[in-house]
Formats: C-alpha cells, structure tokens, sequence
C-alpha cells in the first residue's frame, strides 16, 4: 500500500473516532440534562486509540515519512491522545450525572449548562471537521473561542456558588454540577489543542513555533 493510501486510513479513522467522541459527549450531556439516559462506550474510543497508534508507529518505522507526511503522521498521534481524554470526560459526566438521579432539581443553571455544553461540542465536531479539512482558518476560531468558554464557566461556577434554592438536594446539584461544568472546560481545551495540532499539520508551526 502507499504511503498517500495509509495516511488516508488514517485520516478515515481518526474521523471515526471522533464520531464515537462526539456521539458519547452528546450522550452524557443528554443524560445530565435529564433527556435521554443512554449509554456510553469508552472501550471503543480506547481500542481506537490503540489501532491508530499502531497504524502511525507503523508508517514511521516501515515508511520513513518525511516533510508533510511525517508532519500529519505525528500531529495524528498528538490529536488522538486528546480525543481520548475527551472520551473520558464523556464517562466522568455520566458518573456524576448518576449521583444526581435522585435529586429532582431543575433550575435557571441548567439553561446556562446546556447552551455551554452545545457550545464545547461544536467546538468539539469543528476541531475534528478542521483536521479532516485541513483547515487552518477554523482551527483559529476554535483556538479564539476559547476565552469565551472560560469566561462563561466562571460565571456558572460563580452561580452555583450562591445557594438561592432552599430545595432538598441543591447542595449535592450545585457541587456535582459544577464537576460537570469543569468536564465542558477541559473538553473545549482539548479541542483547542486539536486545532492547534491541526495547524502543526498544516503549517509546522504549534502556538506560534516553527518545529518543523
């Protein structure tokens, strides 16, 4: 097989793992949200994992890659050790989620929780849409956005903080909520390290240095 062909496996399977990442992070906003109550797979983020880091050492080893190839060939294992950690987020809302199942709490945090959570995973889906693309210009915006995500999980945090529900189990929602609205934060900076691998791919340059 050709080099041009297995980077294009890997291409194909990068975007597949990502279609897992993202169908699981929407799964365990959903169940928080008290939506749905479906389930989540990590093993198979995992086993994605794996196989495409066979897949890369395999090329560097056999193929040699150089210039552009080697460059796609080591930014692709760099963004899947981030998508994998993403999926891992997926698993700890659900673990939090299932200690909320017996609090009925439903309050004006949960509006603010959602749109951010909507935010992160378009951050998410547009991280992988970028690789796959090779698009610079919208791994920039997901790099900008940032800020924007930080500035809102301070303001539910600080939120949450203030105790203005005088219902049985706020407590325990406030504290667990507030994990949860960490999780959204990490998932939008692993996103934003995606992009910044993408624009490495693209570019030799990650956050402003030419490595190669």
């Amino acid at each position: 097989m050709k080099l041009k062909d297995e980077i294009e496996n890997l291409k194909q399977m990068v975007l597949k793992m990502g279609d897992v990442v993202v169908d699981n992070i929407d799964s365990s906003i959903n169940n928080y949200l008290g939506k749905t109550n479906e389930l989540v797979n990590d093993d198979i983020v995992d086993k994605f994992e794996r196989l495409i880091e066979e897949m890369c050492l395999t090329i560097l080893l056999r193929e040699r890659p150089y210039a552009s190839d080697l460059k796609e060939v080591t930014g692709i294992l760099k963004l899947v050790s981030d998508l994998e950690r993403i999926g891992d987020h997926a698993e700890d809302i659900i673990t939090f989620t299932n200690k909320l199942k017996e609090v009925n709490i439903r309050t004006k945090h949960l509006e603010a929780i959602d749109n951010l959570a909507q935010y992160v995973l378009n951050m998410l889906k547009n991280s992988i849409k970028a690789y796959i693309n090779s698009d610079t210009k919208l791994a920039q915006e997901i790099i900008d956005s940032d800020d924007y995500v930080d500035n809102k999980y301070d303001e539910i945090v600080e939120s949450l903080a203030h105790i203005e529900s005088k219902e049985q189990g706020y407590l325990p929602f406030a504290i667990y909520s507030t994990l949860v609205v960490k999780y959204l934060e990490r998932i939008a900076d692993h996103s934003v390290n995606i992009a910044e691998w993408v624009i490495y791919i693209v570019s030799g340059f990650y956050k402003d240095k030419k490595i190669y």
